[in-house]
């Protein structure tokens, strides 16, 4: 576990503590849908990746992270040359495809697209929000309008191109309110006792030599 992610507030820590991933120092890693570049800055700083970060805005912080390459583009034609990435990973991306109409053929349209620019022995990496469960459905659905996806569809995009994904899931939040041993046993509970349908993230790794060419 590295302690360095503490610094980072307690979600940061919590998602690449429970993501548990041995990232190989000094592998090219594509972060897509990077945002405020937080995760590309964690890549880059403590675990030592060679970062490019992409997506469709440019968020004002950016510039500031040092040691990340980013650009604007699209999940639909990334503008990498195939087999560029050690690793590829995508945190709360895929719900934001095609977003109005989530269409089932465009979502695997990008997700064709991010193993075509990973490398033959690399692997993709999905971190994505879990729509029922019970401190997302009311927050980032119904309240923020996220159209977060229930896990049998999450199963179904991800096995369509990548058959052989290994699925893990655990809880991890934000949380402004403190009290955050409370939370803690609420995690545990929800970890321990739970069905996983409604465990608050759903992750998927595979390699791409693996996955399945069309």
């Amino acid at each position: 576990m590295n302690n360095n992610l503490k610094k980072y507030g307690q979600y940061k820590f919590d998602i690449f503590s429970k993501l548990n991933f041995n990232f190989k120092k000094g592998s090219k890693i594509l972060d897509i849908g990077c945002g405020d570049g937080i995760d590309s800055k964690i890549f880059s700083d403590e675990f030592g990746l060679e970062v490019d970060s992409i997506d469709i805005y440019k968020h004002p912080d950016i510039d500031k992270i040092a040691g990340v390459r980013f650009q604007t583009g699209s999940i639909f034609n990334l503008p990498f040359p195939e087999g560029s990435f050690d690793y590829v990973f995508l945190h709360d991306v895929l719900h934001h495809v095609d977003e109005e109409y989530q269409s089932f053929t465009r979502h695997i349209e990008a997700l064709a697209e991010v193993r075509r620019v990973c490398k033959g022995d690399g692997e993709i990496i999905i971190v994505e929000g879990n729509r029922y469960n019970p401190l997302f459905y009311p927050h980032m659905v119904k309240y923020l309008g996220h159209e977060h996806w229930v896990q049998s569809y999450f199963f179904k995009v991800v096995k369509n191109i990548l058959p052989n994904a290994k699925f893990t899931f655990f809880e991890a939040h934000s949380y402004p309110w403190g009290w955050n041993s409370f939370w803690k046993i609420y995690e545990f509970i929800m970890e321990k006792f739970m069905p996983n349908k409604i465990i608050a993230y759903n992750i998927a790794i595979a390699k791409k030599h693996h996955a399945k060419i069309n």
